[in-house]
């Protein structure tokens, strides 16, 4: 398996968006399609994309992350990324994505990010 999304709503109007697997040019249009749409969805005031069993990200997956983020904060709804591996966070520090999105060490922190 390259990528496995799961979306599941949180009674407190956020979504939370598993992602497993690896998170490259092979794997992204997977994930946008799946995403995406979830942006606009209605109740939903916040999404946490959760990384825990995330293994690898490459540009490509983060330019997806970041397009969702884009997209989500023009229908006014907060971001936010949680329990990256220390490789995909290192990915995410030498990139500067850590200081576009809010990054959360766990998904009770995300979960307050986005409340």
């Amino acid at each position: 398996m390259e990528i496995g999304i799961n979306t599941s709503p949180d009674n407190g109007g956020i979504a939370i968006i598993e992602v497993e697997g690896r998170m490259d040019a092979l794997s992204v249009g997977e994930f946008e399609e799946k995403v995406i749409p979830q942006c606009s969805a209605e109740g939903i005031t916040g999404y946490i994309i959760d990384f825990a069993k995330l293994i690898y990200i490459s540009s490509a997956g983060l330019r997806a992350i970041l397009k969702v983020a884009k997209l989500c904060k023009e229908q006014g709804r907060k971001v936010a990324i949680c329990n990256l591996a220390p490789e995909v966070h290192e990915v995410f520090k030498i990139s500067g994505f850590d200081l576009i999105i809010t990054v959360c060490e766990n998904l009770d922190s995300a979960k307050s990010a986005v409340a």
